[in-house]
């Protein structure tokens, strides 16, 4: 029994041996955050949607500039006109040419174009709050990747003892079956705990490598030298604090709000439609032996031009009645949103505040566990107690440790939760956010400003790929209908032998897999 009293103590230790390892340079959960938001090709696609929103604005905006075109013409001619006397050259193949400018400048137009500049402003400010959104979202994936790794560590420590401590009762009690003083019920009982025990083990192990392959997913990089976080200090005191925060700062509800604003200009620029549209015309051409002239021949001309729609059967008024419905849509998703908001902030304040109250009752179940193991070992030494009480006593006291862990990794990952539905965890680590994550700046008798539009001569730059794999050449595909109607097609390149390969190609995917953060 000493060496399962031993090992029952060694079982409580190793719930806080995470926190004293690794003595090298640590990887703080901060700086796994920081990783996430720099690196993630998520942040990078929200990035890329923003600017190409704002592309949008600026052609919306060109709109309300003077357009200009300009038509150049060269071709054999003929025309012939039926009248009497014949005009000069009539019916006479001529060389003609002739160039034309033409510019128009928007006038009036029922406000659409201003309307549109503004829904495209609104869709912009959408698109960076949900770059905000997207590493703010990244941020809390790494986190709980982090947290994960952590949890599933100290639980396989903490199984592993389990093991230890089943297999010293196994030996104990075959030792007594073997003397005469227990009985084959005993001996397999304990068998089975043994067996369930390392069961326990092996799931956690599972555990460990998805959580391990979700912090690759979410950090870029391997977990190595990862310490055990603790709770974060400087929140909010109450959750009436918390929810004014996430009302006025989360991305979410921000996006939700701009996507309202962008149904509202949407639906006012429909009035467009009903109303004369009113523009500016000045066309200058001069040719030679052109449109039925002979000889050299110059037009000038400025005029105010007016266009109207009359009747289009009906497709304006069903167009204003879509974007009024839309523009309902928007403001009932903002809504809903906000709720959505109310529930984040009431299930994290709720896991800080009741999760602490559930370690500390832990903490006091286990500290009577550790008690009642060691009564029941004396009692059981003495005959007073079966076999099944102290297995039970043992399990207990397990499966306490295991709740305790737990409830101390959601405790923690609820800090950073509450952050996230705040939208400040970005500001609270201290990470740099993305550039394009600010919204759009508005100038005075809000007017956006303008910028002149770049030339792109080469493709973009594009996003990296996961992994740098070696391209293979492709599988033959096999001809059925050559093999004959009784003969069997053999594969040049089985299934099995897809993966049966060296293990030098293994090892090189794995190296590009830890380089690629890194490139």
């Amino acid at each position: 029994m000493r060496a399962l009293a031993f090992a029952t103590s060694a079982l409580l230790l190793s719930c806080s041996l995470p926190n004293a390892a690794h003595s090298q340079s640590t990887f703080l959960i901060n700086e796994a955050l920081k990783q996430a938001i720099a690196t993630h090709p998520g942040v990078g696609e929200a990035a890329a949607n923003r600017r190409a929103t704002e592309s949008e604005l600026r052609q919306q905006q060109s709109t309300l500039l003077p357009q200009v075109r300009v038509e150049a013409r060269a071709g054999p001619e003929r025309f012939n006109q039926q009248i009497i006397p014949a005009p000069l050259g009539n019916d006479t193949w001529r060389n003609g040419r002739d160039v034309s400018v033409v510019g128009r400048q928007l006038v009036f137009d029922g406000f659409t174009s201003l309307n549109e500049i503004w829904r495209q402003s609104a869709r912009v400010n959408a698109a960076a709050a949900r770059v905000h959104e997207r590493t703010e979202l990244l941020a809390l994936d790494a986190a709980e990747a982090y947290i994960d790794v952590i949890r599933y560590t100290r639980l396989i420590a903490v199984a592993e003892d389990n093991v230890r401590v089943h297999r010293g009762l196994f030996s104990n009690v075959q030792a007594r079956f073997k003397g005469g003083r227990a009985g084959e019920g005993d001996l397999e009982q304990t068998r089975e705990r043994v067996e369930n025990a390392v069961a326990a083990l092996a799931g956690f192990r599972q555990s460990l490598d998805e959580a391990r392959a979700k912090y690759r997913r979410a950090v870029g990089l391997e977990p190595y030298n990862l310490r055990n976080p603790h709770r974060l200090s400087g929140l909010p005191s109450t959750k009436d604090e918390s929810l004014a925060v996430a009302i006025k700062f989360n991305p979410t509800i921000k996006a939700a709000e701009a996507d309202a604003r962008a149904a509202k200009y949407a639906f006012r620029s429909t009035s467009g439609a009903f109303v004369p549209n009113v523009y500016l015309e000045g066309r200058a051409s001069s040719g030679i032996d052109a449109n039925g002239y002979v000889g050299k021949r110059d037009d000038v001309s400025g005029k105010v031009v007016v266009s109207w729609d009359v009747f289009r059967g009906g497709q304006d008024t069903w167009r204003r009645s879509e974007m009024a419905e839309r523009y309902v849509e928007g403001t009932m998703r903002h809504a809903r949103l906000q709720r959505d908001a109310v529930e984040s902030i009431d299930k994290a304040w709720a896991a800080r505040t009741l999760t602490a109250d559930r370690i500390a009752a832990l903490n006091r179940q286990i500290a009577s566990d550790r008690k009642v193991i060691v009564s029941y070992q004396k009692e059981y030494e003495l005959g007073q107690r079966s076999l099944v009480d102290l297995l039970n006593g043992q399990n207990q006291l397990f499966n306490g440790f295991i709740s305790l862990i737990s409830a101390q990794s959601v405790a923690v990952f609820a800090d950073y939760q509450l952050l996230a539905a705040m939208g400040n965890l970005i500001e609270y680590v201290k990470a740099p956010p993305p550039a394009d994550a600010s919204a759009l700046d508005v100038e005075p008798f809000g007017l956006f400003p303008t910028k002149l539009p770049p030339i792109i001569l080469r493709d973009p730059v594009s996003g990296p790929e996961p992994l740098p794999v070696k391209r293979v050449e492709p599988i033959p595909a096999l001809n059925y209908a050559a093999a004959g109607g009784g003969e069997s097609v053999v594969a040049r390149d089985s299934f099995a032998n897809r993966w049966q390969g060296s293990s030098s190609a293994t090892q090189e995917l794995i190296d590009a897999a830890s380089k690629w953060s890194v490139k």
